[in-house]
């Protein structure tokens, strides 16, 4: 078994896309210094901490043996590993224990990213909106504090004392780390710095170019998108649909790239979140959990910079982002129908329908 294994639970939108796909685009670097990342996927930890949660491995089909795979990579190395997805934030204290007694006998390290919730929480909302949310973020909001958030968005993934709680219900407390998110203007890499001390990896010799984190949106991109949930119909209203094409293609790849303006809370929510914050910040002091990173990071600044809200963007900036859309999706619906067009010239109508269904699969992975 590994001698040690880093048990990173999240929580969701705290930079864990930078950081998993950083050690996934090294693993081979991290193998020759005695790091395992294991899984044959990326998604593999995804699916372990469904698992791990306790969906039923049948219902999983393919992916319903992640889990145990990934146990096993893991008994059979001699050296360090890794495992990380954010949605393990959500595991109850007997499944927190459970899949920390899998480990055994490894040293189990659970580590936990966080950031203060006026940062957090408008990014929950965001990523909520690219999948299977309609709230507006006044609605989302007025849901959070009143604790009626469904699954991935609610406190149940980032409530961090809570969290903390139970997973030091499974290891002691020394052996829960908390990283924290740098502040706005911190040096990019900073994040993953603390990450490396944390775990104790050496990236020299990492690719870091090819890193990426999920993309955010500005107040009318996502005022846009808002606008067009409800007329979302047929595949798309489906949830491995929305994921590559809603939330990857649409928000990602086509609004991303707009840049727009960053956007804020309402005063008053930020207020209360900010008080939240202050909790979280005594209740990781008092526990005595090793904090990597300052813990006024969790704090956000008592002066919020002034920010459009996206419940105040007017029909008119939509309709100024959604012309920019549409120019840009017309670009790439014409370059796939030239690509398709070519294809179809050079081969017989035979292998060009065969060539044809493999382009299909490929975009649609």
């Amino acid at each position: 078994m590994a001698r040690r294994v880093f048990f990173h639970i999240g929580v969701p939108k705290s930079g864990t896309t930078f950081l998993q796909t950083t050690m996934w685009n090294n693993r081979d670097q991290l193998r020759a210094q005695g790091f395992l990342y294991p899984g044959r996927r990326r998604m593999d930890h995804y699916h372990a901490s469904q698992i791990v949660r306790g969906a039923s491995p049948s219902a999983l089909g393919e992916h319903g043996t992640s889990w145990e795979r990934i146990v096993r990579e893991l008994a059979d190395w001699s050296g360090d590993g890794v495992i990380s997805h954010e949605f393990f934030s959500m595991a109850t204290a007997r499944q927190a224990r459970a899949a920390v007694e899998a480990l055994a006998p490894a040293e189990v390290h659970v580590v936990l990213t966080a950031r203060d919730y006026v940062r957090q929480f408008p990014a929950v909302w965001q990523e909520a909106l690219k999948m299977d949310s309609t709230d507006s973020l006044d609605e989302f909001m007025r849901r959070a504090f009143a604790h009626d958030l469904p699954g991935a968005w609610s406190w149940n993934s980032q409530d961090v004392p809570a969290i903390l709680h139970v997973w030091a219900s499974a290891v002691p407390v020394e052996r829960v780390h908390v990283v924290t998110v740098p502040p706005p203007g911190a040096p990019r890499g900073l994040l993953w710095q603390r990450w490396c001390e944390v775990t104790g990896i050496d990236d020299r010799g990492f690719d870091l170019d090819q890193v990426f984190d999920n993309q955010s949106l500005g107040a009318t991109q996502a005022a846009l998108l808002h606008r067009l949930k409800p007329h979302l119909t047929g595949p798309l209203q489906e949830r491995p649909v929305q994921h590559r094409w809603v939330r990857q293609y649409f928000g990602h790849e086509v609004l991303g790239p707009q840049r727009g303006e960053r956007f804020g809370l309402r005063d008053e929510d930020a207020l209360r979140l900010r008080r939240r914050s202050r909790r979280m910040v005594r209740a990781i002091r008092e526990a005595g959990y090793p904090v990597v990173g300052e813990l006024a990071d969790l704090i956000p600044p008592a002066e919020q910079p002034k920010r459009p809200h996206p419940d105040d963007v007017t029909d008119a900036e939509m309709l100024d982002a959604a012309v920019v859309a549409i120019e840009q999706m017309i670009r790439d619906v014409r370059e796939l129908s030239t690509e398709r067009d070519a294809l179809a010239r050079r081969a017989p109508a035979a292998m060009a329908r065969r060539t044809l269904r493999r382009v299909r699969r490929r975009l649609t992975r």
